[in-house]
This record gives C-alpha cells, structure tokens and sequence, in this order.
C-alpha cells in the first residue's frame, strides 16, 4: 500500500468516525422539536454547500506561495503518529531522506494498535526482522550556568556541530558559553540547599575519663537528636576532649540546623566565621544542658562550612576520617573507609531533605553503528521539537564510539519552558519520548521500535555515572590526564571502578529479567504469545526463537516465585481460620526449598543468581513467622528488645525513636502550660493587691480567678500527659514488643503511636531475621 493510499485510508476512517459521532448526538437529543427549529433545520437543507477545502493537516502544516511547504512549520510540527509509529506522509509533507518505504508502526507501547495485529505483535514482528529499541536516557541534570556550559561544551566536544532549537548553528565553545549565558537568565536563582556540616562540640572542664567520655556521649545523642550524625571524640594535648561531628542539618519534620556567616573584624582586616543561628545554637545547648547539666555558657557549638546533597556526606566523612579516624553513626555503625561513607550517605539521602534547582537536563538519543548520521540527526530534531517544541535546546551528534557499536545524539534542554513551568520526567514520559523517537526514526528510514524492557526481560541498562567511571579509568581525558590516571590509581576507588564495570558488564550480557509485580507478569505473558505468532509465522527466524525462549523461562519462573509469595503470604497472616502449626510450617518451608533448589539448576549466570536472591527474601520471611509461631506455641508472651530488634531491625528503633520525641514534645507543652499558669497566678495576686470593694474591680478579680483555674487544670492535663509520654518511652525503651498499657492513652498522639506500635510488631512477622538465625532454621 503506498503512502497516498494509506493517508486516504485514514482520512475516511476519521471521516467515518466523525459521522458516526454527529449521529450519536443526534440520537440522543429529545425526538421533541419546536417549529422554529423546523424551519432552522429546513433552512439549512436548502443552504448551498460551501466550497471544498484542503484536508485538515495541510492546513495545519502550511504551506509557502511557491506552492512548498513552510520550513518553520515542518520543523516545529513533526508528522502525526499512527498510535505510535511513523505515521504516512505524501510528497512535500516528508521530512526528507531516501528509505520512504518503510512502513508505519503499527500499535504502541500501551498495547492493542490501531490496525489489527498491532501492539506486542506488531512490535515483535519489527524486532524479528531486525529493528532496534529506542534508546532514550537522561545522562544528567545540571544548575547554574556554569554546569549548564560545561554538559553543553561536552556536545560540541572535538567540534561537533551544534544546532539550537531555532535552527543556528554553534561553531566553537564560546558560542556555546554566550548561548547558555542567554538561557541562564531565567535559570533559578535559588541556591542548593545547605544539608550536612562537620560540627566541633567542646563541653570545657570535661577531661578524658570514662565519665567525661559518657557525658560527650550523652551530648551528642541529645544535641543531634533526630539528626542522622556520625561522631568522634578526640583527646586534646591538655587532657580535655571534643568531639567531631558530622551531621546532617535537618531533623525533626519542621526542624532545620541554620549556618551562618559571621563577619569578624573590620571589613579590611576581619574574617568571616560560621556560626549557626540563635535559634539553632539554642535549641542544642538546651538539649545538651538537659541531658549533662553541664552550663550553656560552657559549651561550644561550632560548624565548618556546609555541604550539599549525598556527594556533601560523602566529602565530609571522607576528610573526618582521613584527618582524624573512624567515626560511629548515631545507630551505632563504624564508619571507617570509603565503602561505608558511601553507605552511609545513601542510608542518610532521605533524611536530607535535599533540595536543589535543575536547569537543564542532559538527554540522549542511541543507534546502532552503521546508521546514516545525517538521518539520525533528521530524526532528532524532529523529535526534539515535538516533545519539547516550548523549551530552548541544542543538540548535536557524537560518532566518535561507533566502533564500540553505536552512535548516538546528545541534547541539553531547559527544565522550564517559555511559560515557566518544569517538568519531571517520570516513567510515563520516558515511554511517550521512545514512541515519539521511534516514529520520527521511521520517519528517516532508521530500523527503530519503541518497546519496553520487560517486554523483552531485560534488565535496567547500567547508568551514565558507571560509564563516565569506567571510561576515566580505562582512558585518560587530554585535558585532564594526570588527575585521571590518579584517580584511577588510588586504592581507595577500586572498588567503585569494579562496580561500574559489574554493572556494565551485566547490562551487555542482558540476564533475563524475572517479573516481580503483576503488571510486569501481565507485559511478559502478552510478550510470550506475541512470540510464539512470530515464531510460528518465521520458524526459521533466530531472533524470535530466542526471545520465546527467553520470555518462557522469564513467565515460567516468574509464576513460581509469585507462587511462593502467595503461599508465605497466607503462611504469615494472624487471622486463620484453623490455626497452622510450626511443624505444618516446616514442612511447606522444606517443601518451597526444595522446588526452589529443582528450579535453580535449571537456570544459569546472573538469572540464577536473580532468582536465589528473590526466593530467599520468601523463605527467610517464612522462616521467621516460624520462629515466632515457636515462641508463641511455647508460651512466651513478649519478646525482648534484643530479640524483637534482630527481627525487626530499624522499625524498634524507629518506634522507640517515636516515643522519646514524643515525650520531649509533651514535657515542652507541660513546661510551658505550667508557666502559663504561673503568669495568671501572679497577675491574680497583682489584682487581689489594686482590687477594693467597688464592683468593677470584683468583676475582674473574679475573671482573673477564673483565669487561673483555667491555667492550672491545664498545667495538671499537660502534666499527666507528659508523665503518659515519659512511662510509654520507658516502655518502649524496654519491651518494644509489649502493647503499651491503656492507661497511657492519654492524647491521640499516644494513640497514634500504640497504633503504629501494633502495625510494626504485625509487621515483625514478615521482616527478615539475621543471617545466623535464618541458617539454623534452614538446617532444621
């Protein structure tokens, strides 16, 4: 079928359903008219019919008087899509290039296309006969215009021609510079936030003995309270000692560690000094003060300059232990080498808080080698001014790596559009972006298809950081040589090298992608009957035969895994029916080992591996239910905080951690209720001094007395709650898995927290148990 019949097709499809639409409504207005709409009606039957007119999207498109199509018009709006693939054009409306005949795409990502046998199917069919997934990945993100010139200099690395969204071309990196410079004056002008600083505590007089040790301790857990922190305690030459902190700056839920800087001196001769803020100085010498009843005028607060994000925690650990040693986290951890910074920053990311602008995100587009680049590029701006048609970019082509197999399109695009607004890429746009790709790809004659990875069971290609890691390691960068082979020298970045190369390394073996959750399972079941057609229509095709197979073992092992969750899931609920017993337990557990040890060595490589990992998390879940249905069948009606700890992990810190801030808030509000009634009992009296025997004064000692009763029940009620709040932290402190006692229900946040005590120890049941007890039960 050729181009014009294809655009004829689908303009009696559209005519078609026009019609049918004018006929819908028509049915479904009132069969009831009145005479003046006989005559409206009459009228407009005698009406002469208007001139014919040019089809909808050659108006759209426009075109110049000699007849061609306007340039600007075609560049900004891109040929319409035919659910998801490249939808025909005729004649003048192609975006040009030889290879016109290859045919549309038929479906889309969300499944069932337009034609029939579209979605999956269509997309197996192209894959089998040799298309490519669309590759499309944000590298990065960018802030300020120093960063936003450097990622657009790196695409106009080795003079790579550069195009703007309004056609200029860039010739050199200072046109780049003046380029971004234009952009960066709507760029955001809010600087990162400020979220982890390395503190130095001096509490003077206390000297270096075990006392004086334990009352830093006791500072340090008091003043950073709810701060995730790291700490050390040093000796000084004159037998005190202070400690080195590094915290991160936010806290509680409306908390926030504020550094200042402080001018000393003159504005010749001074210096600037960091000094946090009254408020945040205040609130941490009053915890201090309360924890150690050392003096506030006898501690020292002082932060070093703050730092930003993960990369900020990891800098300000790294230089407190290459300075002064390892340090331990406020759970307890040793910190002692880069590895454990590292993990430790990713544990504190989300207590960060972590804010900052982006301006510009860093996208690419990827072909494999042996595509025309002139094509690619084509494609690119087309789909570069269909998706962000608002936002200012440029774009050019790298070629330089199509020996390693591909050649590839990197763009740098404004966040915010010519309206303001930002966006946030999620995996919806990701998916409209690879359609969008795909068509125009097609458009150009490039073998393109948008697909999903799981409809092909594969797993999350590695990221741009790993490549950027490996490639410094394994080459130098001319510019920057002797600090290249340094880093890639030094001991402590093996680790993070042979990480990078892992995950690489994996990306290009592609294991097959077992399916976790059920829209996973419903894509790889859709995939696996798209298969078998295509292998039954191409029995020859290796291709095809190879991803049935794939996808076979991918919905196969997928099921029994989902099998196994189903069966601990029922296993581990409280509310059965007829009550199973720890032997039943072992049994169905001994049962599920053995299948999952039969499926094993049917599989190989990093799906083995895959599948070992996930079943264990199953059995280990189970095998915990059974230690507790153990304990509960031999009698043990409540568990210690060591026991419920190596079950439940970070949730009896979490709850514990709950209770103390609790009672904190409530020994405030009682403090400051108790004040209050103070305050009314002193200006009773003050009145009861001025007061005489005229009725007036009467009148407001009696409105004062009623004031004080008023404070002082008050007072009692926060006082009674904060004496609710102490016992239940003590409780919890010391039996985490005990209900707290209805009697200390004293406030709905008491409430909240039985509440949440209940859910966590429900939860007990289905979180993992240290490895050693794990391998106890799997031996019995």
């Amino acid at each position: 079928m050729s181009r014009a019949t294809q655009i004829e097709w689908w303009l009696e499809q559209v005519e078609a359903a026009r019609r049918a639409v004018d006929t819908a409504r028509e049915d479904r207005r009132p069969r009831r008219s009145s005479p003046i709409d006989d005559q409206l009606r009459l009228r407009a039957a005698r009406a002469a019919r208007l001139p014919s007119t040019a089809v909808a999207h050659v108006i759209i498109r426009g075109a110049t008087l000699s007849g061609r199509q306007d340039e600007e018009r075609r560049r900004s709006l891109p040929p319409a899509s035919n659910g998801g693939g490249s939808g025909g054009q005729a004649g003048p409306f192609r975006s040009g290039s030889s290879g016109s005949s290859e045919a549309p795409i038929a479906g889309s990502l969300s499944g069932g296309g337009a034609t029939p046998g579209g979605g999956s199917l269509a997309r197996a069919r192209q894959l089998a006969s040799g298309y490519q997934p669309a590759v499309v990945k944000v590298l990065s993100y960018a802030s300020g215009a120093a960063r936003a010139t450097a990622t657009g200099q790196y695409v106009q690395r080795e003079d790579v021609p550069v195009e703007t969204h309004d056609g200029r071309m860039l010739s050199d990196r200072h046109a780049v510079a003046d380029e971004i410079k234009e952009w960066s004056k709507d760029f955001e002008k809010r600087k990162p936030s400020h979220d982890v600083v390395t503190v130095r505590l001096k509490l003077h007089g206390a000297s270096d003995t075990p006392e004086g040790r334990e009352t830093y301790a006791k500072a340090i857990a008091a003043g950073f309270e709810g701060h995730r922190h790291a700490s050390r305690i040093d000796r000084l030459p004159s037998g005190e000692i202070e400690a080195h902190i590094v915290t991160a700056t936010a806290g509680g839920p409306k908390e926030r560690f504020r550094v200042r800087n402080e001018r000393i001196g003159t504005a010749e001769d001074g210096f600037d000094q960091k000094r946090f803020d009254y408020r945040s100085e205040a609130v941490m010498k009053a915890r201090i003060h309360a924890a150690t009843d050392t003096p506030e005028h006898a501690i020292s607060i002082d932060p070093g300059k703050p730092q930003h994000g993960r990369d900020g925690v990891t800098w300000q650990l790294n230089r407190q232990i290459e300075r002064r040693g390892p340090m331990v986290d406020d759970r307890g951890k040793a910190i002692a080498d880069v590895a454990a910074t590292r993990k430790a920053a990713k544990e504190w990311s989300r207590a960060l808080r972590s804010q900052s602008s982006r301006d510009t995100l860093h996208l690419m587009l990827s072909s494999k080698a042996g595509a025309d680049p002139e094509a690619l590029r084509r494609a690119a701006r087309g789909f570069l001014h269909d998706r962000f048609a608002d936002h200012r970019f440029l774009f050019g082509i790298h070629v330089d790596r199509e020996t390693d197999g591909h050649i590839h399109i990197h763009a740098v695009i404004t966040v915010k559009n010519e309206s303001g607004q930002k966006m946030h890429p999620g995996p919806s746009d990701f998916r409209t972006w690879r359609e969008s790709y795909a068509q125009h790809a097609q458009a150009e004659g490039l073998k393109i298809v948008a697909t999903s990875a799981m409809e092909r069971a594969s797993a999350q290609s590695y990221g741009a950081r790993d490549k950027a890691i490996v490639d410094v390691a394994e080459r130098a960068r001319p510019a920057r040589e002797a600090r290249d082979r340094a880093y890639s020298a030094d001991p402590a970045n093996q680790r993070l090298i042979d990480n990078a190369r892992q995950r690489i390394r994996g990306a290009r073996i592609n294991p097959i992608k077992l399916p976790a959750s059920e829209p996973e399972r419903r894509v790889v079941n859709e995939s696996v009957m798209a298969w078998s057609t295509v292998a039954r229509e191409q029995p020859d095709n290796g291709v095809a035969k190879n991803m049935l197979e794939r996808l076979t073992i991918a919905q196969t092992v997928g099921a029994i895994l989902h099998t196994i969750e189903k069966q601990v899931d029922h296993l581990s609920k409280e509310d059965q029916r007829m009550a199973i017993t720890s032997e039943q337990m072992v049994k169905d557990l001994r049962l599920m080992n053995e299948a999952v040890s039969r499926t094993s060595d049917l599989l190989d490589g990093e799906t083995k591996q895959q599948f070992r990992e996930t079943s264990a998390r199953y059995l280990e879940t189970l095998a915990n239910r059974i230690d507790l249905q153990r304990a509960q069948e031999g009698g043990v009606q409540q568990l210690s905080r060591s026991e419920v700890e190596a079950i439940a992990g970070v949730n009896a810190e979490r709850l514990i951690a709950r209770a103390q801030d609790l009672r904190m808030q409530e020994e405030r509000e009682a403090s400051a209720a108790e004040r209050l009634a103070d305050r009314a009992v002193e200006a009773e009296r003050l009145q009861e001094a001025r007061g005489g025997v005229d009725p007036e004064a009467q009148r407001e000692l009696t409105a004062e007395r009623a004031i004080v009763r008023g404070s002082q029940q008050s007072a009692a009620r926060e006082a009674r709650e904060a004496a609710a709040a102490v016992e239940a932290a003590r409780v919890l402190a010391e039996h985490p898995a005990q209900p707290l006692p209805q009697a200390l229900i004293q406030t709905d946040a008491l409430a909240k927290l039985r509440a949440e005590q209940e859910k966590i120890i429900r939860e007990i049941e289905t979180e993992r148990a240290d490895a050693q007890s794990i391998k106890g039960q799997r031996n019995t």
